[in-house]
């Protein structure tokens, strides 16, 4: 709608359930909309959860977001 494109990049808690319990922008799009549209996305998402001991845990990991117009 704007015309922005961009690359958030992200780091984000998944729960031992496999939803995201928090999520944080390391390097923004350039974008407050695009930043808080991959925010709200992420957060919509499941995963597969990280083991300790054999056992599903809560792990961080990385994303990266493109947005981009075709």
């Amino acid at each position: 709608m704007n015309e922005e494109q961009g690359t958030v990049s992200m780091s984000f808690l998944v729960k031992s359930d496999g939803t995201v319990a928090d999520s944080k922008v390391e390097k923004s799009s350039g974008f407050k909309n695009l930043d808080k549209a991959a925010i709200k996305a992420l957060s919509a998402c499941k995963f597969k959860p990280g083991t300790k001991d054999g056992a599903p845990a809560e792990t961080w990991t990385k994303v990266d977001y493109a947005w981009k117009l075709d």
